[in-house]
């Protein structure tokens, strides 16, 4: 039987998880070859490149052995340790990072020295503090090439972006840091309920990188109410554990039984086949890292529920979400976005 749920002015009470929204832009120095699906290759490049912007020499490739862990910027983003006193996290092997890459949406793989390649990144709860680690490593990333031919570039501008805009303040422009002229634009749980209150209860969804979610052992072919929910929730509520200032203490079950009367049309999804090699371990080898795109009409969607659908639209959802997997634009049919 389904649970009513909370009202949505309570629905994200004790969850203290800002967020801040920025789009980077490296300037390509050489013409390059990259892949269509750009989110790998950003992600894999740049954990390299924030070691060594935040760490000494004698640590690269060897962050087990640091004797300052509490307080390396690397070892907290990449490395979060296990937080005490939280049961239900003591198997969980993917511990979630507190950041996100959103790759471009265009598959484009020939570029020219000149061109920019532009990407977004969103920062979560404790990870805000490391913004200039953040700005150090993209820049080393871009000095150290991008694509299978490392095709230099440099880091030309970052700008934060103010909630639900496309624009914000530039925070960084041609090797200069620059004062802010306000504060940065955090997104709060204030903020997401506001949004969700003005949308319909009618929704599309449509998913823009593959979102890769495993449900009763097997990986999610379709776009799914129960499944989605339940995703992501466990997602918020291991970000809040580990990046928070606390744990979120709500038990969402009862917002997964609430999406048993969430009804699923016109969908237009699809199977996208990836693969990505990781260099974790003692030689490189190939991962699978596919998911479902494409669009679905959601219908009866309580403002409760829709408060955490545009939540997990922020902090993307399932496997993987490091690399911009999992995202998801949610609007209104009815045209408001």
């Amino acid at each position: 039987m389904a649970t009513t749920p909370e009202p949505a002015e309570h629905l994200l009470d004790g969850l203290n998880l800002p967020l801040l929204r920025a789009r980077v832009t490296l300037r390509l120095m050489e013409d390059a070859t990259l892949p269509e699906y750009k989110g790998a290759m950003l992600r894999g490049g740049f954990g390299y490149a924030f070691q060594r912007a935040s760490c000494p020499v004698s640590c690269w490739g060897h962050a087990h052995d640091c004797t300052i862990a509490g307080l390396c910027a690397y070892r907290q983003v990449f490395e979060t340790p296990r937080p005490p006193g939280v049961e239900w996290l003591h198997d969980l092997r993917d511990v979630p990072r507190p950041f996100v890459i959103v790759p471009p949406s265009d598959t484009r793989t020939r570029y020219e020295a000149g061109e920019a390649l532009e990407f977004g990144l969103v920062l979560i709860g404790h990870g805000i503090e490391y913004l200039p680690y953040f700005l150090y490593g993209f820049d080393r990333l871009s000095s150290m090439g991008l694509g299978r031919a490392h095709a230099r570039g440099k880091l030309e501008r970052v700008e934060t972006l103010r909630a639900w805009e496309p624009a914000g303040q530039i925070i960084y422009q041609d090797g200069r840091t620059l004062s802010a002229a306000e504060p940065l634009p955090l997104i709060d749980t204030r903020m997401v309920q506001a949004r969700a209150a003005l949308l319909p209860a009618d929704l599309r969804l449509t998913l823009h990188t593959p979102l890769r979610v495993k449900t009763r052992g097997s990986i999610l072919k379709r776009l799914d109410p129960l499944s989605l929910i339940h995703a992501i929730c466990w997602r918020l509520s291991a970000l809040a554990a580990f990046h928070g200032e606390h744990p979120w203490p709500v038990d969402y079950r009862r917002f997964v039984d609430a999406a048993r009367g969430v009804r699923i049309e016109s969908e237009q999804i699809r199977w996208l086949d990836l693969l990505r090699t990781s260099t974790r371990g003692s030689a490189p080898h190939t991962m699978p890292q596919g998911g479902i795109i494409g669009s679905a009409i959601v219908r009866n969607v309580s403002e409760a529920l829709r408060a955490l659908v545009v939540l997990g639209s922020l902090v993307h959802v399932g496997k993987a979400c490091t690399f911009g997997h999992g995202g998801y634009r949610v609007e209104g049919i009815e045209g408001l976005e």
